[in-house]
């Protein structure tokens, strides 16, 4: 394989579609018999980036943190783990922004209500475990018993549309993973 062999601007444009449609940088460089840096280099410079401003980066993982990143990539299909890190970094933005302020509204409401009705069941434990110490009757009305089934709606209440938010905040990540590692699948995902 020659390194030093000028791409024409037809064999640029080509490289550039190619990769774009999922073409593997390795499989590029052994077609236009050049050095995969001359692949990158073409689609910095088509994107406009600039190859020599980037820095190399190490991290340590556990191999748990590992085996979990590879397993993620395994079922998109991605191999190119650098890539997909890459492509994760730059959608950092839109992967590590905060939580919706509507799902932080509905956290405070279903808090506070949790905090009123907890604190009406608390009040009678109390009521109870006083009279069982001082050997009375336990002094449990309809009303104790009307306090408690509303403290246990309101949590099951307050359990589902956690469970709905949560799923719905799960999707929304998963879909924003998938649209940054957009591209870079080199099989079907693993259904």
């Amino acid at each position: 394989m020659r390194h030093h062999r000028k791409l024409t601007d037809d064999e640029r444009h080509q490289i550039i579609e190619a990769r774009a449609a999922g073409t593997p940088v390795k499989a590029l460089a052994r077609q236009f018999r050049v050095s995969r840096r001359t692949i990158y280099n073409t689609l910095n410079k088509a994107q406009g980036a600039h190859p020599a401003r980037t820095q190399t980066i190490s991290i340590r993982v556990s191999r748990r943190e590992l085996a979990g990143f590879k397993d993620g990539m395994e079922k998109r299909g991605i191999t190119d783990h650098p890539a997909a890190l890459r492509c994760l970094m730059g959608a950092a933005d839109a992967l590590l922004r905060p939580a919706d302020p509507a799902v932080i509204d509905h956290l405070k409401a279903w808090g506070a209500q949790v905090a009123t009705q907890g604190a009406a069941v608390n009040h009678i434990a109390r009521k109870l475990n006083e009279a069982k110490l001082r050997g009375r009757p336990l002094p449990f009305t309809e009303e104790d018993l009307t306090t408690i089934r509303t403290f246990a709606r309101g949590f099951l209440t307050f359990a589902e549309g956690f469970r709905i938010l949560w799923e719905a905040q799960q999707a929304a990540m998963t879909r924003e993973v998938n649209k940054a590692l957009e591209g870079l699948a080199t099989k079907a995902p693993a259904p």
